[in-house]
This record gives C-alpha cells, sequence and structure tokens, in this order.
C-alpha cells in the first residue's frame, strides 16, 4: 500500500482557495484546464455573436436545430481534438455524428446533411451507408444478448478477487443503424482464496497509472459519445474498471459546462469580459403565466410505485422566466443515455478496492475532470478538505480517534440528536433504518450510539462517544482503545489500530463506519431529499406562482420571489435522476433505489413531517436540546460548561434574521398594519394553496395547534411559516445538502459506502459518487448573498429591508465564530456560498 504524501495546509483566503503542498504530489492526465479555456471562450463568443447575425435570416426553427447541433458537435470536437492533441493514437469513428445527430440522406441524392433533433439513441442508417449517403433499404436491427458463459476463476492468487461471466450481444447482433445491447456484458462476483501475506489485494499508484494509460491506446475507439449512448455500464464492460472512472471524469467535464453555467453566470475563463455573455440572473416573472400544480406522478413517466408521489406536489414545467435550455439539455441527454439501462455496474460490484490512502483515491475519482481539482474549496472537493479537517480537528481534541464525537459536535450531523435528562447523555439512534436491504456486499445501515459533554480540549469541547450499537453487538469506552485485541472469524487476534493499517475496519471502528454511512444516508435521503426536495421547496414555488400570477408585484411575492428561484427545475430533474435512473444508489445511500423508496415511505407514514417542528424553536425543545443551543458560559476552572449545539445555534440565528426582514417589509409595504396583511385576498388564497399542497402544514395545525394559529392566517402564523420555509431552503439547504458532501464526507475518515467485509474502499461507489456531487449539486446557483434585482423592491423602505438581511448575515460569517470558521476549521458552509433556494 502506498505511503501518503507529506502535507501542509494553507488557506488563500483571496481565492477560496485550499492549497496542499506535497512531497511527490501525484499528477493526472489533464485534458483541458478552465484557464486554457479563455481562447475558446473567445472564440465562442465571437461565435455567438455571428450566430445572433445570422438568427435574421434563418426561419427560427432551422436555427434552433442547427444551434443545438453545433453546440454539441463543438463539444464533441473539442474534446476528441483534446485527445488527439495528447499524442494519442485512438481510432476515433470520424463518421458518427457527435452529440446524438446523424446524417439526413435522401433517396434520389447524393447529399446529406443534419437532420432535425430526434433524440438520443442509435443513428437510424449509419451502418447503411454508402459512399455519401444511406442505403435506405437496410432495416435497422437492434442487438440482443446471449446467453451466459460458465463463471470463470477466481482471478486473485491470494485474498479478494473477482470470477466472471460473459455474454455476447449477438443475439441478434446490431446492424444497419440499430440500438446496441444496453447493459452488462459481464457480472462479476466476489471470490475469495484465504488471506494474502500482505494483506493485499488492493489496487496501487502503478496499477492506477496503467489502467488510465490504457484509456489511450491504440486499440480505443470509444468517444465521449459513447458515454451518453451506449451507456458507461458498456464502456466499464468493455474496459478496465479504473479505466471506466476515468472516462466517467472526462465525459463529465463535457457535461459540466451545460448543467453548470446557468443563466446569469459569467462564462468561466474570460473574468470580467464573460459578464457581457452571462445574460440576467434574475428575470422578472411573466403576468398570468401559469405552470400547474400537480402531483409528482404527473411529470414522471415512471412507476414508483408508492403512494406518496401522489400526495405531495411540484410543478408541471419550470416558468419561463428560469428557462435555461443548457441545463435542460444536459440533464436530457443524461437521462435520455441512462434510459432502460442496466446500471447495476455502478455500485453493484466492490471491486476495484482502494487501501485507505486519500492521494490516491483523489486521484483515482478525479483524472479526467478538468474544470476544477478536488481541492479547490469553492467547488465540490468531495472529501479532500474533509478529510485535511477532521485530521486537524482530532489533533486539536487531544489527538482524539473518536471521529464519530467529532462529526456530532462540529457538524450537520447534530440535527440527528436528542437529549436524555435522566442520564445527562445525548443519543444518536438510527435503528429505524436496519430494516432495509444494502446493495450486495455493502454493509447494512442502522445502529445508535451515546454521548457525554467533554471540555477537556478545545474552545467549546466536545461530545466524546460512549457507546456504539451496531449488528447486536454494543461496544463500549472500554473497547475503544486502539491496541485492544479482537479476535476475527477466523480466530486471529488483532488490534484495530494493526487492521485499519491493513485498509481493513473490524470491531467497534467497523461500526462506527457503518454508522457514518448511516448517518450521511439519513442526512442525504430524508432530511435533503424527501423533506426539502419532495415536500417543501418544489411545491412552495408552485404555489407562490400559481397565487400571485395575476399580480407579480404583490409585495409577498416580490419578498418570496429569490427563494422560490429553480426549485422545480432542480426537484423534478433530482428526482428522475436519482429514481428512475437509478442515481441514488451511488449518491444518498448503499441501498437499491427501491429499497431508499422504501425507507422514504415509511418516514412519511410512521414520523411524517410537520412545518411546526422545522421552527427552530420547536426543532430543539422535540430534542429536548433547547438548553445547548447558546454559547456556553465558563464553569470555575475556565473551561465551557456545557455542550454547545452549533449547527441549531447557526440555524436559529438565521430565522430570527427572516423574522426581522418580514417584519420590515410589512413595514415597508402595508405601513406596519398587519390586519390589511392577513386580509389580503391574494395572501389569503396563496395561505389556502399552502395548506393544500404542503402536507406539513396540515401536519402543524394536527400537532402544534399553537404554533400555526389553529391554521388561520394570522400575524403569527405567517411569520413562523415564513421564516421556517426561508431558513431550510435556504441556510439548512447549504448544511444538509453541499457542507456535508465537501466539507464532511471523505472516503477514509466518514465514507458513505462500507464494504461488509471492511476491507478497502469500492472504487465504483465513491468515484461516480464523487462525479454526482461535482455536475449535479456543486452548481453556481443564484446566493444569498449576491447583488438582489431591483424588481423586488418597490422603493428604498423594503430594499433596505434586505439589504439589512445581508448585512447582518453577511456579519455573522465575519465576526461571529460559530460562522466564521467556515473554510479553515469549520464543518460548515460560509455565509458567501449558501443558495437562496433549494435550486441544485
Amino acid at each position: 500500500m502506498p505511503n501518503a504524501a507529506a502535507k501542509s495546509m494553507e488557506i488563500d483566503d483571496d481565492s477560496d482557495k485550499l492549497h496542499l503542498t506535497e512531497a511527490g504530489r501525484l499528477s493526472g492526465f489533464k485534458l483541458y484546464h478552465p484557464e486554457r479555456h479563455v481562447k475558446l471562450k473567445i472564440f465562442t463568443a465571437i461565435c455567438v455573436v455571428c450566430g445572433c447575425i445570422g438568427a435574421a435570416f434563418v426561419a427560427g426553427a432551422t436555427w434552433a436545430s442547427a444551434e443545438v447541433g453545433a453546440s454539441q458537435n463543438a463539444a464533441e470536437a473539442k474534446t476528441i481534438k483534446a485527445i488527439r492533441s495528447s499524442g494519442s493514437s485512438g481510432d476515433f469513428d470520424d463518421d458518427v455524428g457527435y452529440g446524438g445527430f446523424c446524417w439526413k440522406c435522401s433517396e434520389n441524392s447524393g447529399t446529406r446533411g443534419w437532420s432535425w433533433w430526434f433524440g438520443w439513441g442509435a443513428c437510424p442508417c449509419h451502418d447503411g451507408w454508402k459512399g455519401a449517403c444511406c442505403d435506405i433499404s437496410m432495416a435497422a436491427v437492434d442487438g440482443g444478448f446471449g446467453a451466459w458463459g460458465a463463471v470463470g476463476d477466481c482471478d486473485a492468487e491470494c485474498g479478494y478477487g473477482q470470477a466472471t461471466k460473459t455474454r455476447q450481444c449477438d443475439n441478434p447482433a446490431p446492424k444497419n443503424g440499430g440500438k446496441p445491447c444496453l447493459g452488462a456484458f459481464t457480472e462479476a462476483e466476489t471470490c475469495y482464496l484465504g488471506p494474502c501475506a500482505d494483506g493485499g489485494p488492493l489496487y496501487s499508484l502503478v496499477d492506477l497509472i496503467e489502467a488510465e494509460s490504457s484509456v489511450f491506446s491504440a486499440n480505443v475507439k470509444f468517444t465521449v459519445n459513447d458515454l451518453w449512448e451506449k451507456g458507461i455500464c458498456y464502456i466499464m464492460e468493455s474496459s478496465d474498471k479504473i479505466s471506466a472512472a476515468f472516462y466517467n471524469s472526462i465525459g463529465s467535464s463535457v457535461m459540466y459546462e451545460g448543467v453548470n453555467f446557468v443563466r446569469g453566470f459569467k462564462w468561466w475563463g474570460l473574468g470580467s469580459v464573460g459578464d457581457s455573455f452571462a445574460g440576467d440572473k434574475w428575470k422578472e416573472a411573466v403576468t398570468n403565466e401559469e405552470i400547474n400544480i400537480v402531483p409528482y406522478t404527473a411529470v414522471t413517466g415512471f412507476n414508483y410505485g408508492y403512494d406518496f408521489m401522489n400526495d405531495f406536489f411540484t410543478a408541471e414545467k419550470s416558468p419561463s422566466w428560469e428557462d435555461d435550455e443548457g441545463h435542460d439539455f444536459a440533464i436530457g441527454m443524461l437521462t435520455s443515455s441512462l434510459e432502460n439501462a442496466d446500471t447495476t455496474c455502478l455500485t453493484h460490484g466492490l471491486e476495484p478496492r482502494f487501501p485507505f490512502d486519500h492521494d490516491l483515491l483523489m486521484k483515482a475519482a478525479w483524472d479526467g475532470f478538468t474544470w476544477f481539482d478536488y481541492h479547490e474549496l469553492k467547488y465540490a472537493s468531495n472529501g479532500d478538505f474533509g478529510y485535511h479537517l477532521v485530521n486537524q480537528r482530532a489533533a486539536e481534541h487531544g489527538d482524539t480517534t473518536d471521529t464519530l464525537g467529532l462529526l456530532m459536535t462540529e457538524t450537520v450531523f447534530s440535527v440527528h440528536l436528542t437529549y436524555d435528562s435522566a442520564k445527562e447523555e445525548f443519543e444518536l439512534d438510527l435503528t429505524d433504518m436496519e430494516p432495509y436491504d444494502p446493495l450486495p456486499g455493502y454493509a447494512a445501515m442502522g445502529g445508535k450510539a451515546t454521548f457525554v459533554f467533554d471540555n477537556t480540549y478545545g474552545k467549546y469541547g466536545r461530545l466524546r462517544t460512549t457507546s456504539i450499537t451496531y449488528g447486536g453487538v454494543t461496544y463500549t469506552e472500554a473497547d475503544f482503545a486502539e491496541d485492544a485485541k479482537i479476535t476475527n472469524a477466523d480466530g486471529i487476534e488483532e488490534t484495530v489500530k494493526e487492521a485499519e493499517a491493513d485498509s481493513r475496519w473490524i470491531g467497534w471502528r467497523f461500526a462506527e463506519k457503518c454508522i457514518m454511512s448511516s448517518l450521511l444516508g439519513q442526512t442525504n435521503l430524508i432530511l435533503h431529499v424527501k423533506g426539502l426536495h419532495l415536500e417543501l421547496a418544489a411545491a412552495f414555488q408552485g404555489v407562490t406562482i400559481s397565487a400571485f400570477k395575476s399580480n407579480v408585484q404583490h409585495p409577498l411575492r416580490r419578498l418570496l420571489d429569490q427563494f422560490t428561484h429553480r426549485s422545480v427545475q432542480a426537484t423534478n430533474g433530482n428526482f428522475d435522476l436519482l429514481f428512475e435512473h437509478k442515481a441514488a444508489e451511488f449518491s444518498l445511500a448503499p441501498l437499491d433505489y427501491n429499497q431508499q423508496l422504501k425507507m422514504i415511505d415509511w418516514y412519511i407514514k410512521n414520523k411524517p413531517l410537520s412545518m411546526a417542528t422545522l421552527s427552530m424553536d420547536k426543532f430543539a425543545e422535540e430534542r429536548n436540546m433547547d438548553q445547548f443551543s447558546e454559547k456556553p458560559a465558563d464553569d470555575a476552572n475556565g473551561r465551557p460548561s456545557k455542550f454547545f449545539w452549533r449547527w441549531h445555534y447557526r440555524a436559529a440565528k438565521a430565522q430570527a434574521m427572516y423574522v426581522d426582514m418580514i417584519e420590515c417589509w410589512v413595514d415597508a409595504n402595508y405601513a406596519g398594519d398587519w390586519n390589511a396583511v392577513v386580509n389580503d385576498a391574494m395572501i389569503a388564497d396563496w395561505w389556502a394553496k399552502m395548506k393544500q399542497y404542503l402536507p406539513s402544514m396540515q401536519e402543524a395545525v394536527d400537532q402544534h395547534s399553537e404554533w400555526i394559529s389553529g391554521g388561520e392566517l394570522t400575524r403569527e402564523s405567517l411569520t413562523s411559516v415564513v421564516s421556517t420555509i426561508m431558513t431550510w431552503v435556504s441556510h439548512i439547504h447549504e448544511d444538509v445538502g453541499h457542507s456535508a458532501a465537501y466539507v464532511v464526507y471523505n472516503p477514509v475518515h466518514t465514507p458513505m459506502m462500507v464494504p461488509a467485509d471492511g476491507i478497502g474502499v469500492p472504487l465504483n461507489s465513491f468515484a461516480f459518487n464523487t462525479n454526482a456531487y461535482r455536475t449535479f449539486v456543486f452548481l453556481e446557483r443564484a446566493k444569498l448573498l449576491d447583488d438582489p434585482a431591483d424588481f423586488w423592491f418597490s422603493g428604498a423602505a423594503d430594499r433596505q429591508c434586505y439589504t439589512t438581511m445581508q448585512d447582518t448575515y453577511r456579519a455573522f460569517g465575519e465576526t461571529d465564530d460559530a460562522f466564521s470558521e467556515c473554510g479553515t476549521t469549520g464543518f460548515y458552509s460560509c455565509v458567501d456560498a449558501v443558495e437562496t433556494s433549494v435550486s441544485s
């Protein structure tokens, strides 16, 4: 196992990047880089201008087709040109129409040209070309799989390996432009030949470099287009699996621009010049436009199999003022490529596995992606920053090995804590997750743990883990010593420390890692996807647009505009990718997508979301945690007297800030007359629709009637509901959706996917999870501290309400250590990274 390179860490505040200085920094192939995009972007900008001039002479439909085709063809041509310029001798099929296009042929002429867009799939006649045109008499034949062959021998000499079986696309073979077979060409199962003398087999740096170099060997015929038309599984089964991860990163480099740079954001690499081509970030709503509030089943052709998809609501389409063709095209490209594909190759195999070598893992998952590097904190480090931060915080707390306790002290994971006053201990209970079957070969979810406050080290002390229960076994503090002997299944004694040095988790350490994986799953799947996307954000936007469609300048509509931005687009796209196309299996939790949906259904029925308990006062009260939400006084020894629940402290501060803004807004637009507010017919209609389309509103009426004034529209209920939603769709969405990934999660300390045997890090799950986050989560979207749109305000008074809110939030990030330590010692997002809404 290669040793991790020695490092030092330095923060450059000006660039918002984490710089790592290392001995022998691992370098990887770079297809292109943002700094080298400058000339390309300038050229592209010139092309856009020329295209706009040409649009005056071309019919609209023809122009639209050509524009999409040129964009995709340019992206593919750029990629192929860059690959060739690297010295590759790869054989690329130039005749294939890049970007999903094929040649259009005429029976009576020898000419050919671009056809109208027809969707992704095989070209209808490219195998039947004769000279300059097609032989239209040759019918297309779609490919079909033949029978599976016998399972081969184990490919290892010792330890764990793979035994595979294969099948061919020969029943029949595709021809005349017929569709290729979509699905796995090989299937592998883990085999074990007894322990190796050196603890292997795990992939090394040499293995990685050799696999990457094979991507550009002479016999490679894949283009980036193959990633989308044939599917990543086809590529994986046709090449080395580490090479497939490299292909995945190259493909995401091509997709990234379309997904990321929605209208209003400068083109990368052009500096201030990019602003000229960005367009308006905010556009005013169109009067009387309806986007139709519908149940989720109305916007998907996928049968989720659960009634809850009829019980929660989104909009049928995004509003016209938010349309973004690049984003929609990129999402459509991906969903079309995944349609009917067998994506189990992504995570349903454990091999290859890597040792607990952070540098090697980062290289394996990031080489080939070129927009930014994994240590750039502003974007998706996906564990790099979190890895170093865990090491740093552990050292500051007396070189503790109690990683779980640190995370429950300082991160968004503390949202799941409760407090037992009688025992004076904090509890984490994830046993509700235990009934669900994990992906084959991965550890089950669930478990529970207890903690006590320890003020020995650090400014505010920490929670110390006192017990871990997992898989029917309970470990106490007496078991946590790293040099304590543990007898394994083969009757051999070893210590946790010895096993971890050999890239294996055993005993209490294995149980701790499984609970961390479950924490990530609970936060990603239940809190983020179910709570924020499914139940709140999309319906909130749909209701707001519908209720105020005839008066888009209504005071409440203007106040809510930024907090509803792009939520429908993000939510509808996410559900397509996560469940219809199974991306949830490697980006949310180590569960089959059906098991994930089953878990969501259970939580909806057994632990329904209440708007009242989302409010920060009720949230703490329900968990018996309200006493820990203020900075503690010192005890007689000058140490903090009690636990400081920093996650809740920050969220409560944000909600109080929003309450002040709402009060100010009413003063500015209604002269402080709350009777005029509650008697406003449009607000009353909005309130009625909110109760109709957000079940958490009715749950609040049923369970906490006093909090919501029995469901009646009052000053108190309106302020409570609006400030609560603002807090969750902005500040908390950043915590649970983003900081958990790029600050907390890393494959060595806090893995999302733990092998059931505890050995190594499966590359498939880590590499594809990394791709999912950097391509679809860490996007440039509207931020809370961005300059506001002029049309949100009727004058100087309500503008002052908004800018005062921004000033307050900005000051938190500059002066309050519960906010200001982000990016250096904090496991949470900086205030200038917080989006206005659930827009990604």
